[in-house]
């Protein structure tokens, strides 16, 4: 892995975590000696952070972590539902069974995130899950396609987690039961769940304020909080 990469990688699961808030100003330099190199490979993270849609790099300003206004997770959701929906329809019609073998791991995954209540992991498993449904397909552009918004929703439900307290109990019982539903074919009720499981995030995140945005992006961590979130 390069250092790029490696920098790359750091943020990137700083940012998804909700370690570092929506909004905030990230330091290149700060950030080069939490991990020990030069601010070319940083800068260059940023680059790649912000073609993923997680940061915003300001010409004389810097680089900010993004800031998803309701109109972006509106249109980001429903991206992902035309696409999943999509896909679903795809996969269900080559291989349900491959299909409901894939999910029901995916589901151990989940189940095994929730006893160690372990959030990262959680999210993970959640992500391969819908990676099944889009394997399944058969499409690699559906794939490539929804990377374009799959990071940045990642980052949107740890902030959905960390205010609702039923999250991870909701989200499983969905999954569970968009995977029985598949499993007995009843296929047209696991699209119509899997819209509404996509979707919901409109109505349940709680995007910062402009004044408590104002404020994060005013906020100087230190570099020992760099070197804690970076780890």
């Amino acid at each position: 892995m390069s250092l790029t990469q490696e920098a790359c990688e750091r943020l990137r699961g700083a940012i998804v975590s909700g370690k570092l808030e929506f909004g905030e100003r990230l330091s290149e330099e700060q950030i080069a000696r939490a991990l020990g190199m030069s601010k070319a490979p940083v800068r260059a993270a940023f680059t790649d952070l912000r073609d993923m849609g997680l940061v915003s790099i300001v010409p004389q300003a810097g680089t900010y972590v993004f800031t998803p206004t309701p109109q972006d997770v509106k249109e980001m959701s429903h991206f992902r539902a035309m696409l999943e929906r999509e896909a679903l329809g795809s996969a269900l019609v080559r291989d349900p069974d491959g299909l409901v073998q894939g999910l029901s791991a995916a589901i151990v995954q989940m189940q095994h995130a929730i006893d160690v209540q372990e959030f990262t992991l959680y999210s993970r498993a959640d992500s391969a899950y819908h990676r099944v449904i889009l394997r399944h397909a058969g499409n690699r552009y559906l794939e490539k396609a929804y990377d374009l918004t799959a990071t940045a929703l990642e980052a949107l439900r740890a902030h959905l987690q960390s205010g609702a307290g039923d999250f991870w109990q909701r989200s499983f019982a969905e999954h569970t039961q968009m995977r029985d539903l598949m499993a007995k074919r009843q296929f047209d009720d696991a699209q119509a769940l899997l819209e509404e499981h996509i979707l919901v995030i409109n109505r349940s995140i709680s995007l910062p304020s402009a004044n408590i945005n104002q404020r994060t992006k005013s906020r100087r961590r230190s570099d020992e909080e760099y070197a804690m979130l970076l780890s």
